[in-house]
């Protein structure tokens, strides 16, 4: 009997699928009220519509910053167990395999830093490595590790260092280098050509990218959003319906009350007399310990909505096609967005309001949902999934399904 040398697509779990797309979506809203790094605050004319702005921007940041990635991030987790788990059943040890895997991601990250700066398939491909040596480090000093990166204690040093009398209260070194590199990206992302975006995004846009992720601390909570993100799938939760549902009633009520906990210590830094840069790192340090609740929120108020609610689930399940071709749909928001926001494009930065962008980006989301539908009904993969598929195991993988 011939053997097949294909790679067999394996059944996905639709809810999984969708809680990516929504944090791609999320991604895009927010990307799109930031112009795709390209810093620019619009002043309008009428008071009335300037107020409306100002909210569409608190509203949309309160929603979607460091959450839409969070999300994504714990289900990078998630993904590695999978993978290490389906390929373990077959008495295969997935891990060498996996950091090929993410040197093409991060290929695949480079190039889609030189359209759009921000992208994060870098910081993923790099950060994830840790995963490996991780992955057979009993669950106990798992959680433990987790629990440390959670609590941000580079940050919390410098927080408490700021606070003394005898340490400048102003950024350092390494916060100037990023702002000045950012003021050089605002420069040439509005007046440029996009031979230009591409020839800083080289090096200075990814150099940029790097100091944020270290300056604003994202390297422990990220670390720590893979790590439970592997913790859950080693209990198995993503396995079972009932489970996802017991853990989600569990956690819910536990994730209101920390995130408005750390959210009220956030905006009371000023009345405890904190200011000037100290403040700005200190309300950083607080939200980001509330933005793990409001993620939990999240994650748990969706998976109640997808198994308890029909309705619920027929329109997530819209957004399942999204999550499961996330590589090709967030390198496309890189195109969507330099086109629609920097100046050689549609340049609605610098001439549209907060309103009209996240209008537009809410039509890219659109876009995105409809062709994702479309395609997945006549393919396994999406395109780039399936290259960078092809890549890993370097054996034919089938597109077009049958």
């Amino acid at each position: 009997m011939k053997q097949t040398t294909e790679i067999i697509p394996k059944k996905r779990i639709d809810s999984i699928d969708a809680l990516r797309g929504i944090a791609l979506m999320g991604i895009l809203l927010w990307h799109s009220i930031e112009h795709f790094d390209l810093v620019y605050t619009p002043v309008l004319e009428s008071p009335f519509w300037q107020t409306i702005d100002t909210a569409v921007h608190n509203i949309s940041q309160f929603l979607f910053q460091g959450k839409a990635y969070a999300i994504f991030s714990l289900l990078f987790g998630l993904s590695f167990f999978i993978q290490m788990d389906s390929q373990a059943d077959k008495g295969y040890d997935f891990r060498l395999r996996f950091v090929w895997r993410l040197a093409i991601l991060f290929i695949l990250g480079y190039l889609n830093g030189l359209i759009y700066m921000g992208e994060f398939f870098v910081i993923y491909a790099t950060l994830g490595l840790i995963l490996i040596p991780l992955y057979k480090v009993p669950t106990k000093w798992l959680v433990g590790l987790g629990i440390i990166l959670f609590l941000q204690i580079p940050q919390v040093i410098d927080f408490v260092s700021l606070m003394n009398n005898n340490v400048a209260n102003t950024p350092n070194d390494l916060n100037i280098r990023m702002n000045d590199l950012f003021e050089q990206a605002a420069n040439i992302f509005i007046n440029g050509s996009l031979w230009d975006v591409l020839s800083f995004n080289t090096w200075k846009g990814q150099s940029a990218k790097v100091l944020w992720f270290i300056n604003e601390y994202r390297y422990l909570q990220l670390a720590g959003l893979f790590i439970f993100g592997m913790l859950i799938g080693r209990y198995g939760i993503h396995k079972s319906e009932e489970k996802m549902v017991k853990y989600s009633k569990m956690i819910l009520p536990y994730a209101v009350v920390w995130f408005i906990i750390f959210y009220v210590i956030a905006y009371l830094l000023p009345v405890f007399g904190v200011k000037d840069y100290a403040l700005e790192v200190g309300t950083g340090l607080f939200k980001t310990y509330g933005n793990l609740g409001m993620l939990m929120m999240y994650v748990t108020g969706f998976t109640l909505l997808y198994y308890k609610t029909v309705s619920g689930r027929k329109v997530m399940d819209k957004l399942a096609p999204v999550g499961r071709m996330s590589v090709t749909n967030y390198m496309l928001q890189s195109v969507f967005g330099i086109t629609i926001f920097y100046g050689f494009g549609l340049n609605l930065a610098y001439t549209a309001s907060y309103l009209q962008c996240i209008i537009a980006g809410a039509a890219v989301c659109a876009i995105q949902i409809i062709y994702s539908n479309w395609w997945i009904k006549r393919h396994y993969y999406g395109p780039m999934e399936w290259i960078w598929r092809m890549l890993t195991w370097l054996k034919p993988v089938p597109l077009r399904r049958k």
